[in-house]
C-alpha cells in the first residue's frame, strides 16, 4: 500500500520498538505507525531492542530493562505520535528532544506517602513531584509506596495490612538515579541500610582502556589463584617457544656476524664446555649425597651412526650437544623444534633425598 510517504527519510530507521502494559488495540496502532517510519516493533524483549513503550510500570519488561538493559530508553506512547505527526507535516524532527520530553518519567503514576522524616519531609516531597510521582500526606489504600525509616508506626502497620510496599528511603534515592524503578524487595526495612540496593542495577562502566583488559573484581577472588596460575603458565609457554623461535629465525644470525660462533673450532669448544659443566654439576650435587648411592655420570655416547647421521642434517643444532639445566622433567620433554639435537638433559632430585637420578640422554628430532 502506497501510504505516499517518502521513506528514505524514514526518521526511526534502525529503531527496534517494543511495548509494555499497552492494549493490543493501541499496541497496534503503535507498531504500524513505527513500521511506517522505519522502525521494526517486536513482542518480545529481544536483545536488539532500543526502545520501549511503557502504559505501566509494574511489568517484567519494565523491571528487567531497569535492572539489566541501561541501553534502552524507556518512552511514552505519545512519543511515535509526536514523531508521526512531525513526519507526515514535513517537518524535520528533533530526535534528542522528542526523547528528553516523551522520556518516562521516574515515578510514573506512582503515589507515595513518607514516615519518620521531619526533618527531610519538604524535600522528599519534592523529589517525589518533580519525577512523575504524586506525593501524600495521609496513607490511603491508593498508595502505592511508604516510606519509612523504622519499621514501626501506625502508617507502617496500616501499609502492612493493606498490602502497600514499604521501602527504604535509599529506593527514592537509588531510583532517581538510575531514572527507573528499582526492585522494592531490595529496599526492605529488614535489611541493613548498607544492604539495601545492592545489585539493583547494572551500573555499566565504560573502561579507559583501549586493550581491552579486564578490571579486577573482587566477587572473582575466589578463582583469582587458579587464573593466576594458568596465566603465568600461558605466558612462560608462550616465552619458551619464542625464546626457540628467536634462536631458529633471527637472533643467532646476529650472533654469528659477532662472534662467529658456528664455525669448526667453535663448535668443539662448545661441546667441550658442556661437557665440563655437566661434570662440574654432577660433582656438586654428588657431595651432598649417601656416599653408598654414588651419581652415575654416563659417558658421552659414542660418535658413531647416530651422530653421522645428525652431521648429515642441515639444521642449525645438526652435531651439537646442549647440557640443560633447571628445566623439569616435563618441561625438557616437550618437542621444541624439529631440529636436530642430542641434548644431555641433566634431571636432580632434591639434596635431602638419599638417591638420584641418571642423567637422561634424549634426542630431539
Amino acid at each position: 500500500m502506497d501510504t505516499g510517504l517518502n521513506r528514505d527519510q524514514a526518521p526511526m530507521d534502525g529503531m527496534v520498538l517494543c511495548c509494555t502494559s499497552i492494549s493490543p488495540e493501541k499496541r497496534t496502532d503503535l507498531a504500524n505507525m513505527a513500521a511506517q517510519m522505519g522502525a521494526i516493533h517486536k513482542f518480545d524483549l529481544t536483545s536488539d531492542v532500543t526502545h520501549l513503550i511503557v502504559g505501566d510500570t509494574d511489568t517484567p519488561k519494565y523491571k528487567f530493562v531497569a535492572k539489566e538493559r541501561p541501553d534502552v530508553k524507556c518512552l511514552l506512547p505519545a512519543w511515535v505520535e509526536a514523531l508521526r505527526d512531525l513526519w507526515t507535516a514535513d517537518v524535520e524532527p528533533d530526535m534528542q528532544e522528542l526523547e528528553t520530553r516523551y522520556r518516562l518519567p521516574t515515578l510514573h503514576n506512582l503515589r507515595i506517602c513518607v514516615t519518620g522524616f521531619e526533618d527531610s519531609m519538604i524535600k522528599l516531597e519534592d523529589d517525589v513531584n518533580n519525577n512523575g510521582g504524586e506525593y501524600r500526606g495521609n496513607l490511603t489504600k491508593d498508595v502505592t509506596h511508604l516510606i519509612a525509616k523504622e519499621p514501626s508506626g501506625a502508617k507502617h502497620k496500616y501499609a502492612i495490612d493493606w498490602k502497600i510496599k514499604i521501602v527504604g528511603v535509599e529506593w527514592l534515592e537509588q531510583s532517581l538515579e538510575r531514572g527507573l524503578i528499582l526492585d522494592e524487595q531490595l529496599y526492605s526495612l529488614a535489611l541493613p541500610p548498607a544492604d539495601r540496593g545492592r545489585n539493583a542495577w547494572i551500573r555499566r562502566v565504560v573502561s579507559s582502556s583501549s586493550l581491552g583488559k579486564r578490571s579486577f573484581d573482587g566477587d572473582l577472588a575466589p578463582n583469582g589463584p587458579r587464573k593466576l596460575r594458568r596465566t603465568a603458565s600461558a605466558k612462560l609457554n608462550s616465552q619458551n617457544v619464542g625464546f626457540w623461535t628467536d634462536i631458529v629465525n633471527g637472533d643467532v644470525k646476529k650472533e654469528e656476524q659477532k662472534h662467529n660462533q658456528w664455525s669448526e673450532e667453535a663448535l668443539k669448544d662448545e661441546s667441550s664446555r658442556a661437557t665440563k659443566a655437566a661434570g662440574t654439576l654432577t660433582e656438586r650435587f654428588d657431595s651432598h649425597a649417601n656416599s653408598s648411592t654414588p651419581i652415575v655420570t654416563p659417558a658421552a655416547p659414542p660418535f658413531g651412526a647416530p651422530h653421522a647421521r645428525l652431521l648429515d642434517k642441515t639444521g642449525i643444532f645438526a652435531g651439537r650437544r646442549i647440557c640443560l639445566h633447571g628445566f623439569n622433567e616435563k618441561k625438557l620433554q616437550r618437542p621444541l623444534q624439529k631440529t636436530s639435537i642430542f641434548l644431555y638433559l641433566t634431571t636432580f632430585l632434591p639434596i635431602q633425598y638419599p638417591r638420584y637420578r641418571q642423567t637422561d640422554i634424549v634426542r630431539l628430532l
